[in-house]
């Protein structure tokens, strides 16, 4: 997995470099803590940095930063490659393999960049992950990360005109010359959504690169850069083409296919030199993954699951089951409030800037109690977005009662707003789920009308993005901010052929998913030197997701049809076939018990004062309402707690 840094400073590196470098990688120990590695070319004005977190060659055959055996080369890199050995054996047959140093990927992975160029290489890796690549013969810097965006990768322009990256922000912000201004707009983007969306990074002048996107500096003379960047990968144009090219069998045969992915997806990465295990929560995701993984190997696979000691969001005695039923050694370890307040302190280190997913507590503790046994945990995340599993999207399309992509305004708009408001919401809510992938269903049902009124020429897919929205104007919130429109919203509604469950999955794939879940659980897990690995995110199962109709993805009115039929080849339909608990926190019941006196101090007149970034008679005013009973926008406030706890943790 591993974590890496790196500076780039035209007119070559200074003395102070190298101090720096030492700080850096310091920050990012936990991401690799068997190895470290530094590299330098001072007249150049390049360096890089690596933490390794030993995974896949132990020898120092692995090490990096790592040099391409032509030495024109120099790659730091974060991840893994899933088809290094098909790589390797492809690069064999055509007469391109050098004389291999040792089995690591980032050889087989430097080695076809020397072959095929950056661009065909990343088109070919199968896996997770971000790098940055120093060509010394056309003195360019390229960064890269993976498709989906499973690995970070931060970019940030110094105050002395160099450039640094690294796998998180708080090696950045070990560079004396970082500014540390923070940017009003991510903050109103997190109050609006819960987390700090691509590009954008808690501090202006910092970025974070998109999934499947190359950025590349190249060195004109001594003292410039010139910039560009390009997407050697497109959620949105796989999607195009997927769906101009839709899957056109049966769901039996569709079944067959997933399965088939799946096996390949998980045999690939289930290869290690260390111990391997997977996450297994009960849901259909989880225990499909540990259930192949299972079919696969010849000793029982170890599973970890965590329980909650409140009986509602509970789905320990789920997981157990099936557990039994698989045969697998299952572990399993329970949250309760105290161990949740006593991690809270730890996430802004953890996170590096806000993040207001509150499934982040049990994602820690459930990845610091998987370290202890292995160093590599399958999971089963991207189920949901892949093959439309939550809830919502019904919901939604059933009440906005339309499928393609119009609009509606004046008396049209606000029926559709008291549709939202009074099905959409009560619906979920009359069926137990009061909270929905971060959403507080019963406060965004008394907030609808605040969101809706007076919006006209609203579309499907916006209003599906109001109905998710922390609040609709964050911006109120944030000293200096103003309010913000996501363009993405647009280019997905303007394909006329896509379904509006479709729409919403995409848009959700493309920016829920990665910015928030994806960040989530791989902060959580390099926060414990823990390896993650999600087989669903596999390209050909991503594709093959994207493919299908929607009388085989839903068949029968089944959200999930085709991945619960694979499911249900290994373990019985009645231990898996219930309604989704989530995995997050008793927020309202915490925010009022044992997290009411943290929420008190941070969330003063004095606290917010004393920091100076949220609007303070704003957000003590909505405390207040919280406390008081008078206003259930738990989410709202849990995100202002959160701003709140990191910048007192860093001032």
């Amino acid at each position: 997995m591993c974590g890496f840094f790196g500076i780039l400073r035209p007119g070559g590196l200074t003395s102070n470099d190298a101090t720096c470098a030492r700080s850096m990688g310091e920050r990012l120990s936990h991401r690799g803590p068997d190895d470290h590695g530094l590299w330098q070319d001072a007249a150049a004005g390049v360096l890089f940095g690596h933490q390794r977190l030993s995974i896949v060659d132990l020898s120092p055959a692995g090490a990096q930063p790592m040099r391409s055996h032509s030495g024109r080369y120099v790659i730091a890199y974060n991840g893994e490659i899933y088809n290094h050995a098909d790589l390797r054996h492809r690069l064999e047959d055509c007469g391109q393999a050098p004389d291999w140093s040792g089995t690591s990927d980032t050889e087989v992975l430097l080695a076809a960049i020397e072959t095929w160029g950056l661009k065909a290489a990343l088109k070919l890796a199968k896996g997770m992950f971000a790098l940055a690549l120093w060509d010394r013969h056309d003195r360019r810097m390229s960064l890269a990360r993976d498709p989906i965006g499973e690995k970070p990768l931060y970019v940030s322009r110094l105050r002395d005109g160099a450039f640094t990256f690294a796998s998180e922000l708080k090696a950045l912000t070990a560079h004396p010359a970082f500014e540390h201004v923070i940017d009003p707009k991510a903050l109103s983007q997190l109050l609006r959504v819960g987390y700090i969306p691509v590009p954008l990074s808690l501090y202006a002048g910092t970025e974070k690169l998109g999934p499947g996107t190359i950025a590349s500096f190249g060195l004109g003379n001594p003292a410039t850069t010139e910039e560009k960047s390009e997407l050697y990968y497109s959620l949105q144009s796989e999607a195009e083409e997927a769906r101009r090219d839709r899957f056109s069998g049966t769901h039996s045969e569709a079944t067959n296919r997933l399965e088939a992915l799946l096996k390949q997806s998980v045999s690939q990465q289930m290869i290690a030199d260390v111990p391997v295990g997977c996450f297994l929560s009960g849901g259909i995701d989880s225990s499909t993954i540990s259930a192949i993984m299972q079919s696969l190997g010849s000793a029982p696979v170890e599973t970890f699951s965590l329980g909650f000691q409140e009986a509602d969001m509970n789905e320990a005695d789920f997981a157990r089951s099936i557990a039994a039923h698989l045969g697998v050694s299952h572990n399993e370890v329970v949250l309760s409030a105290t161990d949740a307040l006593n991690l809270l302190p730890q996430m802004p280190s953890v996170y590096d800037e806000p993040f207001c997913d509150d499934s982040m507590l049990p994602t820690f503790l459930l990845c610091q109690f998987a370290k202890q046994k292995v160093t590599v945990s399958l999971s089963g995340d991207g189920g949901d977005e892949l093959f439309a599993g939550y809830s919502r999207y019904f919901s939604f399309q059933d009440d906005w009662g339309q499928k393609t992509s119009g609009t509606l305004s004046g008396k049209e708009g606000s029926a559709s707003a008291n549709l939202l408001r009074d099905h959409f919401f009560d619906r979920l809510l009359k069926s137990g789920i009061s909270n929905l992938a971060g959403m507080d269903l019963a406060a965004r049902r008394l907030s609808m009308d605040q969101k809706i009124a007076g919006r006209t020429n609203m579309r499907p897919l916006e209003a599906y993005e109001a109905a998710s929205a922390f609040a609709a104007r964050p911006d109120a919130f944030v000293v200096g901010a103003v309010a913000q429109c996501d363009p993405l919203l647009s280019d997905i509604e303007d394909h006329p052929d896509w379904t509006l469950i479709e729409k919403m999955t995409t848009y959700d794939l493309s920016r829920y998913f990665p910015d928030d879940i994806l960040v989530k659980v791989d902060r959580a897990a390099m926060a414990n030197s823990l390896e993650t690995r999600l087989p669903l995110l596999d390209r050909d199962i991503i594709r093959f997701s994207l493919s299908l109709p929607e009388e085989i993805q839903l068949a029968g009115g089944n959200p999930k049809s085709v991945l619960k039929s694979v499911l249900g080849r290994y373990v019985p339909e009645h231990l898996w076939n219930r309604p989704k608990k989530g995995f997050g926190i008793p927020v309202v019941d915490w925010l009022n018990g044992p997290m009411r006196e943290m929420a008190d101090d941070l969330l003063s007149v004095e606290t917010l004062d004393r920091v100076g970034v949220l609007d303070t008679n704003a957000a003590s005013s909505l405390w207040q309402r919280f406390r008081s009973g008078r206003s259930r926008r738990s989410n709202l406030v849990w995100s202002l707690l959160m701003v709140q706890l990191f910048l007192t943790s860093n001032n």
